[in-house]
C-alpha cells in the first residue's frame, strides 16, 4: 500500500492532514507523498511501481484523481494497474461520491489500512471505465471519469471566481451554483449560460453543428447532489448527454433528466440528445472540463475524441 495526498485540496487545506498523519505512523513501511502537481504524482507512481504495490490511497480531490489515472493508464507504469481507493479531500469531490471510501480522510484511511492487513470490513471492488480525451493541441490524451463543456465549464469558473471565497463547501455550494444557473437560464443574457457551439458524432449518431447549453460525457453513475442525468439507451460504457440552447418544455425535461428519468419531451427534435457509445467527438471551439481541470479546445487542430480509455478498479468500503 502507498499513499497520495494533495494539501492543497480543498478539505485537506481546510483540515490540515494531522489525522491521515497520525494514523500511518503506526504504519511506517507505507509511503506517503504530498503532491501538488503532475510531476509529483509522477514521481509518487514510479517510485510505487519499483516498490511493487498494488493498493494507492489517493486523498484528494477529482482534479489529482484525474492526474494519477492520466499516468496509469498514459503510461501504463504498472504491469497490472494497482487498486485505488479514493478519500474525500478535495472540494468537489464528485468522484469520491461514486467510487470512494466513505468518512473523513483519517477514519477512512484507517479503515483501508485494517482491510489491507487483516481482512475487515464488507469491501467491494468496483471496476469502472474511465475516459480518453484526445484533442489535436494536446501532446497526451488526458483520463478522467468526467468531461463536461458548456454551463459545466462556465459554472466551474464561476465557482473559482465567485463562490470559493465565500468558503461554501459540498451540496452547498453546489446548489448555490445551481439556483444561479436557473437564475440564469431565465435571464438568457448570462454568462453562465452562454452557448458552446459544437457538432456531435456519437456511434452512429451524427449531428451538425448547433449551439449547446449543457454538454457532458461521464462514465460515472452518480455526479453531484447526487444526481443521476442518464439511462441506459444504446451500447457503450460512455454517457453523453447534450441540451441544445433553446429547447422545448427545459424545466419539465431537465427535472426528469437529473432523477435519470425518462421524459416523452427528451427527444432531439425538442433539442435533447442522450445516448451510451464507447466513442465520441466533438468538432467544439471553447473551455472543457475534465475532472473539475479547466481546458480549452482549438477546431484549428482538430475535434476532441473521448473514447474508451480502459478499466481502474476502486474500492468501496
Amino acid at each position: 500500500m502507498g499513499m497520495i495526498s494533495n494539501p492543497l485540496s480543498g478539505a485537506n487545506r481546510r483540515r490540515g492532514l494531522g489525522a491521515v498523519r497520525r494514523c500511518l505512523q503506526q504504519y511506517p513501511e507505507v509511503p506517503h507523498y504530498l503532491v501538488r502537481g503532475v510531476e509529483d504524482v509522477q514521481t509518487a507512481l514510479e517510485d510505487f511501481r519499483r516498490r511493487n504495490l498494488n493498493l494507492i490511497v489517493i486523498n484528494s480531490g477529482d482534479g489529482t484523481v484525474q492526474a494519477v489515472l492520466t499516468v496509469l493508464l498514459g503510461q501504463r507504469l504498472f504491469d497490472s494497474l494497482p487498486l485505488l481507493a479514493l478519500l474525500s479531500g478535495g472540494t468537489t469531490n464528485m468522484t469520491h461520491q461514486d467510487l470512494g471510501v466513505s468518512g473523513p480522510p483519517g477514519e477512512a484511511v484507517s479503515r483501508v489500512i485494517a482491510w489491507a492487513y487483516h481482512g475487515d470490513g464488507p469491501a467491494r471492488i468496483r471496476r469502472q471505465t474511465v475516459l480518453k480525451v484526445q484533442t489535436g493541441s494536446s501532446g497526451r490524451p488526458l483520463y478522467g471519469l468526467f468531461f463536461g463543456s458548456a454551463c459545466i465549464f462556465n459554472g466551474i469558473r464561476f465557482f473559482h471566481s465567485r463562490v470559493q471565497r465565500t468558503g461554501l463547501r459540498g451540496d452547498v455550494a453546489h446548489l448555490l451554483i445551481m439556483a444561479r444557473f436557473l437564475w440564469a437560464l431565465a435571464r438568457r443574457d448570462d454568462a453562465l449560460v452562454a452557448a458552446l457551439r459544437a457538432g456531435i458524432r456519437a456511434g452512429r449518431l451524427t449531428v451538425e453543428p448547433s449551439n449547446y447549453l449543457l454538454l457532458l460525457v461521464t462514465t460515472l453513475d452518480r455526479l453531484i447532489l447526487g444526481l443521476r442525468p442518464f439511462r441506459q439507451q444504446g451500447e457503450g460504457p460512455l454517457k453523453l448527454a447534450a441540451v441544445n440552447v433553446r429547447p422545448r418544455h427545459l424545466l419539465r425535461t431537465l427535472l426528469f433528466m437529473l432523477q435519470g428519468r425518462h421524459h416523452s419531451y427528451a427527444r432531439p427534435e425538442n433539442g435533447y440528445i442522450t445516448c451510451n457509445t464507447s466513442a465520441i467527438q466533438l468538432d467544439m471551439e471553447g473551455g472543457f472540463a475534465v475532472d473539475g481541470e479547466l481546458f480549452r479546445a482549438d477546431p484549428r487542430t482538430g475535434p476532441v475524441r473521448i473514447e474508451d480509455g480502459g478499466q481502474a478498479e476502486f474500492l468501496r468500503l
